[in-house]
């Protein structure tokens, strides 16, 4: 997708506030915003600084492979890397905008799920936690920011993989719920898938993640929504860099690794492993493989 590309459609003009100003009068989509924020601080935040200043208090696991080094650092995709989540109150207020009182059930449910991806993830992080090599705080202003507020310590699973994927499908199945004819809907369904994929791409393209951390998150949403699992999970993984390699060297490997991966980690839940454990003891053997 190309970064540059001129709004098109409803959801790129939709500002994140509208959302919010939304939601004071609607009292499901507050409390799922607050849910989420909340979340975000305790799952997210306050596990990683948590561990800086205690390291022992839990483990951590480098997660990097050899694959990552087929994937340039692109410094000029941090901008897209950091929307990911304008891009979900971007898109949860456009159809808020659309659909108006008759969504807005389903609005505070897209707000209410928002917080439980987090929880969910937070529920490896607190127990296991992931890091990668990123490159040098002196690539861009954007990387001492990120340096400072994340210490890059969730890796597996990645939110940035979980919150972009479930926007683009649950965006798409509130608009073929609603919309009298969805086709008139198309510009919207294309590009939030687009634009959703380009955000995952980006994550391993900034060297925030690595090549084992996007399909967990395709895994954990997977297992959340079993919509996700059977429509979804395989057109991600199969999208990834497959219209623009953006310099990836071995792309087919990469996407192959990945399917991969999750097809395990979709097998040991089928056939009973609790979810967590799942990614819990792939980072246990990970770390004995090291």
């Amino acid at each position: 997708m190309d970064k540059t590309k001129a709004s098109r459609n409803g959801i790129q003009k939709t500002t994140p506030v509208f959302l919010w100003i939304s939601a004071l009068f609607k009292p499901g989509i507050l409390v799922g915003l607050g849910k989420t924020l909340g979340s975000i601080f305790s799952k997210f935040f306050f596990l990683q600084f948590q561990t800086v200043l205690f390291p022992k208090k839990r483990p951590v696991v480098k997660v990097d492979h050899l694959l990552d080094e087929s994937i340039p650092f692109d410094t000029s995709w941090i901008g897209l890397y950091n929307t990911f989540t304008v891009f979900w109150m971007k898109s949860a207020g456009w159809l808020l905008k659309k659909f108006g009182r008759k969504a807005a059930a389903d609005v505070a449910e897209f707000t209410n799920e928002m917080a439980l991806l987090y929880n969910a993830a937070g529920s490896v992080y607190e127990k296991c936690q992931s890091t990668t090599n990123r490159p040098g705080i002196r690539a861009n202003f954007h990387f001492i920011i990120i340096h400072t507020f994340d210490p890059h310590l969730h890796c597996v699973p990645s939110l940035h993989v979980m919150v972009c994927s479930y926007t683009a499908f649950k965006v798409t199945e509130i608009i073929k719920k609603h919309a009298d004819n969805p086709e008139d809907y198309m510009a919207e369904i294309d590009w939030v898938f687009e634009n959703s994929l380009a955000i995952i791409e980006s994550v391993l393209l900034v060297k925030q993640h690595s090549v084992n951390c996007v399909p967990a998150g395709y895994y954990m949403n997977s297992v959340l929504f079993p919509n996700f699992k059977d429509h979804w999970a395989e057109r991600y993984l199969d999208g990834m860099f497959k219209n623009d390699s953006k310099g990836v060297e071995k792309v087919s490997e990469v996407r192959s690794y990945m399917t991969q991966l999750y097809d395990m980690f979709i097998k040991e839940n089928s056939e009973g492993k609790e979810r967590d454990k799942v990614l819990l003891d792939f980072l246990e053997n990970y770390k004995s493989l090291k």
